[in-house]
């Protein structure tokens, strides 16, 4: 089984891409070893593939420096910023983990 804390504590801590942390994803997912940390696609697919039904929004705040991501799904609504969009999608998906299905 993941541990979904360990995973968000690397993400929490990354400020670009990671390939070990692609790897740990990748794994925990069941999902081909791609560099989610450092493509906004790949990160996008991670969504579809482990949140399927769900709605992404990605942004930026009002200083229009840091960018964000929004999942939703009916009542459900969680954000997450970051220093890169890749990993601000990242961080928002891995609130979701209890809803998170395998690839």
């Amino acid at each position: 089984m993941a541990d979904w804390g360990a995973l968000a504590e690397r993400l929490e801590a990354a400020t670009g891409g990671d390939a070990g942390l692609d790897g740990m994803l990748a794994q925990s997912l069941s999902l081909p070893e791609i560099a989610y940390t450092g493509s906004v696609e790949a990160a996008r697919d991670l969504v579809e593939a482990a949140l399927p039904g769900w709605h992404l929004h990605v942004g930026f705040d009002v200083s229009g420096l840091f960018p964000y991501a929004a999942i939703t799904q009916g009542d459900t609504h969680v954000e997450a910023s970051a220093p890169t969009v890749p990993l601000a999608i990242l961080r928002a998906a891995l609130k979701l983990s209890d809803h998170f299905q395998s690839g």
